[in-house]
């Protein structure tokens, strides 16, 4: 049975959590109270947390009816999400139940838990003695019941609404233990005549009782989050981070698919590791070879390209084979081990030849490899090509990746490796220390790969590679990545390998945190508005970082002047996008960022206008992508922008501009989840 809505907690709501996966069970699975070493009682903090390698749960011990599977507020739910929390950063787990919410604050307050996991409504009374993450979503309350008369609600949140709102109702108490279906039955058994629920819940009672109506819509809109000691600063930051990712940058997995189902969805999801030639992040550029090709094919459909990023090949083909991604593009050749998994191989994109690297005195043939230790990737053709070789050679598979076995060689602590000749050479250009050996025969020919039986998708690739190998657009694109060496250096120069996205973080991150918002995301929106020039000014005079109008500056009580001040135009850009997103306070939070970052660059009243055209148009006027985007492109055709209260609009400008942001915002959390990886 799912884990129902706890009394006195929030309902679901219409627009639950829509980007938040239903996830798998994790790999470090939870326990009852009693199965660690744990201070009994301790407020700890999350480096104390993180010290003890375990975080402590609470949450609500009863069943109630069937949780709202469609709105994705079951307590289950909930505790998958907390329990990969968990995972993430190799912490246990332990829960602790308790019978109500009163019980989880008094958890909280005594320290037998660090985190309340259920669905709790934020009050002003609740805030005095808890602090609330980020919210979970937001919802309506609804009256419903006979009639307005006697009033009977669960204690909590719905107390305190029907004080606000009903101050001289009559009322009757009702156990604090009770749940939404027993407030149901006391209400069909005349106890009394009406409650107040949240809008899913009430939607529930609705269609399952004949006696019940909605009698009233209340006007507040409720934030819903997890609760924690208000003395936790950081461990409300790394949740905050994880559930504001999960809202703004992850969709449920389509698993795999045919051809059809990829252009049904709008995107391609391309899987491949990190490295100079394959994908890696400039600034704020998602650059590198593979990528640029197979972005021009998704171009070339009309396809929204997400790229996930593996910690090694092995790994690669485990995802594809979960259906993670729709192809590999990581510098693959077909192997034997390869083709038996069932994948299917594109026709080749690149010819290239394995070379030996070294520092020093090169390899120029076999024999000169007496005695010496070649070291390769795990999960590569490498320990396959090798070991088909004559001779006794001396082979040790590891588990570094490419990058890290070159640098290892540079500086010595490994002797040879075996590499892809265009990895080599550009590696060489730019570490003196390597030197380039033998290139072995036959030529590799270097192929994408797709899933078991997608045949489908494998003939467009064959299609588009055929067509265009070796032609202008190819030869461009090679000459950026292998040949241009000031290109090259370049983008090594500012290439992203550690924490730091931009130079302006350390500005970024405390005014992003007043706010509410991940750093990474303003980083992510600064690049698309300035390329971090501060210098910058618009054809329509826009100026700063966040390049904010001279009269949008004023309104905020900066002078435009001081725009070009990094500290001024970050501070102020940041609070614009909080005005934006604080215009939308019936959505939920990843919803609310796209339609605040779409006014950011459009206008309030243009996205008002097409939100009231999307529903016309039969679209959900609550959802961006997919539906009050659509109705954004249709404002700058003259038979809808003449019908719309703010007029024409470059629809495609904004709707490029949040898909551009969300998209290097996703980039920007899959680097640091992979610097996160590393550091275990």
């Amino acid at each position: 049975m799912r884990r129902a809505t706890p009394a006195g907690a929030s309902g679901a709501a219409p627009l639950a959590l829509a980007l938040l996966p239903l996830l798998p069970g994790c790999g470090l699975m939870g326990s009852e109270r009693g199965a660690f070493d744990v201070p009994a009682a301790t407020t700890d903090d999350w480096s104390q947390i993180r010290d003890r390698g375990i975080i402590r749960f609470a949450r609500l011990g009863f069943e109630e009816f069937d949780t709202l599977p469609s709105q994705g507020l079951s307590e289950d739910r909930y505790r998958l999400l907390a329990e990969r929390f968990a995972e993430r950063y190799a912490l246990r787990t332990e829960w602790i139940v308790e019978r109500n919410i009163e019980g989880l604050f008094l958890a909280l307050e005594e320290g037998r838990a660090d985190v309340a996991v259920a669905t709790l409504t934020e009050t002003e009374s609740r805030r005095n003695r808890v602090a609330f993450t980020v919210p979970l979503t937001v919802s309506r309350e609804w009256v419903i019941g006979r009639s307005e008369g006697v009033f009977g609600v669960l204690p909590g949140a719905y107390e305190e609404s029907l004080t606000t709102h009903y101050p001289d109702a009559p009322r009757v108490a009702v156990p604090d233990d009770a749940d939404h279906r027993t407030i149901q039955n006391l209400i069909e058994a005349g106890a009394f005549e009406a409650t107040i629920m949240d809008e899913a819940a009430a939607r529930v009672a609705l269609r399952t009782s004949s006696a019940i109506r909605k009698l009233r819509e209340l006007p507040d809109v409720r934030r819903i989050g997890w609760a924690l000691r208000p003395e936790n600063p950081e461990l409300r930051s790394f949740l905050d981070r994880y559930l504001t990712e999960l809202h703004t940058g992850y969709e449920e997995s389509p698993g795999d698919r045919d051809w059809s189902a990829i252009k049904a969805s709008g995107q391609l999801r391309m899987l491949t590791v990190s490295s100079p030639a394959t994908y890696y992040l400039w600034r704020g550029a998602q650059l590198g070879f593979e990528y640029e090709l197979v972005r021009r094919f998704a171009d070339a459909h009309g396809l929204d390209l997400w790229v996930t990023v593996a910690p090694d090949h092995e790994e690669l083909a485990a995802e594809l084979a979960a259906g993670e991604g729709d192809l590999v593009a990581a510098g693959w050749v077909m192997t034997p081990a390869r083709a038996a998994a069932g994948l299917l191989f594109t026709r080749h994109y690149l010819e290239i030849r394995e070379t030996f690297v070294t520092a020093g005195e090169p390899v120029s043939g076999l024999a000169d490899l007496a005695g010496r230790t070649v070291i390769v990737p795990r999960a590569t053709s490498y320990p396959a090509r090798l070991a088909a070789m004559r001779g006794n050679l001396d082979v040790e598979v590891s588990d570094l990746s490419g990058p890290a076995i070159l640098e290892a060689v540079a500086e010595g602590a490994l002797d040879v490796t075996l590499v892809d000749s265009h990895h080599a050479e550009l590696a060489a250009t730019f570490d003196p220390r390597l030197t380039l050996g033998l290139a072995l025969d036959p030529v590799m020919r270097l192929v994408w790969a797709v899933g078991p039986g997608r045949d489908d998708l494998k003939r467009e690739l064959d299609a588009f590679l055929e067509a265009g190998y070796r032609g202008t657009e190819f030869n461009v694109l090679y000459n950026k990545y292998f040949v241009n060496r000031r290109r090259q250096a370049q983008q090594r120069e500012h290439r992203i390998t550690g924490s730091e996205l931009s130079e302006y973080d350390a500005l970024v991150k405390p005014r992003a945190a007043a706010e509410g918002f991940d750093w990474r995301l303003i980083v992510a929106q600064m690049y698309q508005e300035s390329g971090f020039d501060p210098a910058r000014v618009s054809f329509a005079g826009a100026r700063g970082l966040l390049q904010l109008m001279p009269r949008t500056a004023i309104e905020f009580g900066v002078d435009p002047a001081r725009l070009a001040d990094p500290e001024v135009g970050i501070d102020a850009g940041v609070r614009y996008l909080a005005w934006s997103r604080d215009r939308f306070p019936d959505l939920p939070p990843g919803e609310q960022l796209w339609f605040a970052l779409a006014s950011y660059n459009g206008g309030f009243g243009h996205v008002r206008d097409a939100r009231h055209l999307a529903r016309r148009l039969g679209l959900d006027g609550s959802r961006w992508f997919g539906h009050v985007e659509e109705a954004m492109l249709r404002l700058s055709e003259p038979r809808y922008a003449g019908q719309a209260a703010y007029g024409y609009v470059r629809g495609s400008e904004v709707t490029g501009y949040v898909r551009d942001i969300r998209n290097r915002y996703r980039a920007y959390v899959d680097h640091f989840r992979q610097l996160e990886s590393a550091e275990r």
